[in-house]
């Protein structure tokens, strides 16, 4: 009877390692952000890779990581600044890139060394810092000066995973396990949102559309439109494509695209789209059967790429499909 035991735990432990070696073994990153620059490359982070540069000239990609100055191969977001540096949210901390060369922000500046979401520039030139579990730090290069804001000044939760500066200068943050917040300049803390239920406790993005419109994405519960004056909640049973939303882009048509990694109805992520009177879905038939999106963005031929759990994608406006163009990404043709 011994011997049946130990047999049986011995295969289990095999079956488990095979199955890690499974995972550790695959090749294609997942992709966590993205951002079409002012020359009209794009770029895309991911995690354990770097970041990789799409020249829409030579139709290539290049790979950046530690080897070429990066801080860390984790990177979870990427921003243009308004002199056109491109900044990047990383596991250990802030990165710049001038265009030939990076540097360590964090290392330089005070700044959080650990776990950066999001970085964002406002109009007076200030970067946000939101961190995972250090609340947001604001940075003025100018001076030089980081200043932390936490529970203590009025954040939901000190985990930020994303902000927004509003057309009027509202400034957003929005929180895990906190919901959403704004900050008020002249008092220099935050107040927590109230949307009569509306927004969520988890807010993975926030964006505004063309009419000024604010959206955030709700984890596990839809999607809130706020125009000004009231919220309107969107989820699965009242037409939104799916209940989980990690991402919001508008493109150059305004419609508005949701990308989600995972849905509770209906078990599966990908991509829907609001043409501004219903929500359109983009599954199986499309070529999006099962894929966790995490990041949207559009080229300047107006095709839409999106970064996902596994892998990178372009739509093919003939065909009305998305390709497959992960295999290209770390080639040479």
């Amino acid at each position: 009877m011994k011997k049946y035991y130990l047999t049986k735990f011995l295969f289990s432990l095999v079956l488990i390692i095979s199955i890690l070696s499974s995972f550790a073994q695959t090749t294609e990153p997942m992709f966590r952000s993205s951002l079409r620059d002012k020359s009209g490359n794009l770029w895309f982070t991911c995690i354990g890779k770097g970041v990789y540069r799409y020249d829409v000239a030579t139709d290539k990609f290049t790979n950046f990581t530690k080897d070429d100055g990066l801080n860390d191969n984790n990177i979870e977001s990427v921003l243009e600044d308004k002199a056109g540096n491109l900044w990047f949210s990383t596991e250990k901390g802030v990165c710049k890139y001038d265009g030939n060369s990076f540097t360590d922000v964090s290392a330089k500046t005070g700044l959080c060394k650990f776990d950066i979401n999001f970085i964002y520039e406002d109009r007076t030139g200030n970067f946000w810092i939101c961190t995972n579990g250090w609340g947001v730090s604001r940075y003025n290069p100018g001076s030089g000066s980081v200043i932390t804001f936490t529970k203590e000044e009025g954040l939901g939760s000190n985990c930020v995973q994303c902000a927004l500066e509003d057309k009027v200068g509202n400034l957003w943050v929005g929180e895990r396990d906190g919901g959403v917040s704004r900050f008020d300049i002249s008092s220099g803390k935050f107040s927590k949102v109230n949307s009569d239920g509306c927004l969520s406790s988890n807010t993975m993005d926030i964006k505004e559309d063309k009419a000024g419109n604010i959206w955030f994405a709700n984890l596990y519960s839809g999607v809130c439109r706020y125009d000004g004056k009231t919220f309107t909640h969107f989820m699965e049973a009242t037409g939104l494509c799916n209940d989980t939303v990690d991402c919001i882009y508008e493109d150059r048509k305004g419609n508005i695209l949701f990308g989600s990694n995972y849905g509770k109805l209906s078990g599966r992520g990908g991509i829907c789209k609001f043409d501004g009177k219903s929500f359109i879905s983009f599954s199986t038939l499309e070529g999006l059967d099962s894929i966790g999106v995490f990041t949207i963005v559009e080229d300047n031929d107006g095709n839409i790429w999106i970064g996902a759990r596994n892998g990178l994608f372009r739509y093919h406006a003939p065909s009305r499909r998305f390709v497959n163009y992960t295999y290209k990404v770390d080639s040479n043709k």
